[in-house]
């Protein structure tokens, strides 16, 4: 962890979670005006996608292929999913848009808990698969999303934000489609659940496995009968931080940079190149 600790000395203090570091959603609106393809992505959370213009490509490992390029299909995405992306622009409109909302392990939890019998006749979803996007679930994502603080300052309530998050789960498990709770999850999930939060802190595995009660010889233990290691994960959500960022905000490479622990824009930029095999200007 060495070259980790130089790489994040300088990084910011965690953004102010609640005291469990907890989160009810992710949300971006990727805008791309070139192609690009994206090797090995994983969705750390359950997610739901919608391409507004062009068109979005997922492949799995196991060669399970989906393909959308319309508005009238939602992509849902099981956690921890690993695929390749690629997002091609609309040949008329000339630009690629979408919505990314991913559900936080507290959302799923509850939903779970409030909603037994719903869930008991269904399996979880496993990889990806679409949905059609009838009226009906289409009023329920544009209500979740006016709940959720979409465009709105400053954020609705935590209550509310998670009833309106409730409300795409149930429409979604009216039509088979059910996500995983936490509960089933390895420990690397939650220590990803975890670091995600923050991803610009100087996160160690001595901090790491304070938040979540254990000693860091334990944590490491566990992390290799998982087959990864701390540095990995810590990588990894770093750079699919940076990425998102990269399609959805204008900042500079060096705040980029900065929002995922990286003191030097040159660091970062290598270890853009390593995980995605191109630099972060392609993305742009």
């Amino acid at each position: 962890m060495q070259s980790s600790n130089q790489e994040n000395s300088s990084a910011p203090l965690p953004v102010q979670w609640p005291a469990d570091h907890s989160r009810l959603f992710s949300m971006a609106q990727p805008y791309l005006q070139h192609p690009h393809q994206i090797a090995d992505f994983r969705f750390f959370e359950p997610s739901i996608l919608l391409v507004r213009s062009g068109q979005l490509t997922l492949r799995h490992q196991q060669n399970a292929f989906l393909q959308l390029d319309n508005a009238e299909h939602l992509v849902v995405v099981a956690q921890h999913t690993l695929t390749n992306v690629s997002k091609r622009p609309d040949g008329e409109k000339g630009f690629f848009s979408s919505l990314y909302l991913g559900f936080s392990p507290t959302v799923i939890a509850a939903f779970y808990r409030d909603h037994s019998a719903l869930v008991a006749s269904l399996a979880p979803l496993t990889g990806f698969k679409t949905v059609p996007l009838d009226d009906e679930l289409r009023d329920t994502l544009e209500h979740c999303l006016r709940g959720i603080g979409h465009g709105e300052q400053p954020l609705p309530s935590p209550a509310v934000q998670q009833h309106r998050l409730t409300g795409i789960l149930i429409a979604l498990a009216e039509r088979g489609v059910l996500f995983m709770p936490r509960s089933s999850e390895p420990l690397s999930s939650k220590l990803t659940a975890l670091m995600s939060a923050a991803p610009e802190f100087a996160w160690t595995a001595a901090s790491a496995s304070q938040q979540l009660a254990m000693s860091e010889a334990t944590l490491r233990r566990r992390l290799v009968e998982e087959q990864t290691s701390f540095r990995t994960l810590l990588q990894d959500i770093r750079m699919h931080h940076a990425m998102t960022l990269l399609q959805t905000t204008r900042w500079s490479l060096s705040q980029i940079a900065d929002a995922c622990g990286y003191r030097a824009s040159s660091r970062f930029s290598l270890r853009f190149k390593q995980r995605f095999g191109c630099s972060p200007a392609d993305i742009r």
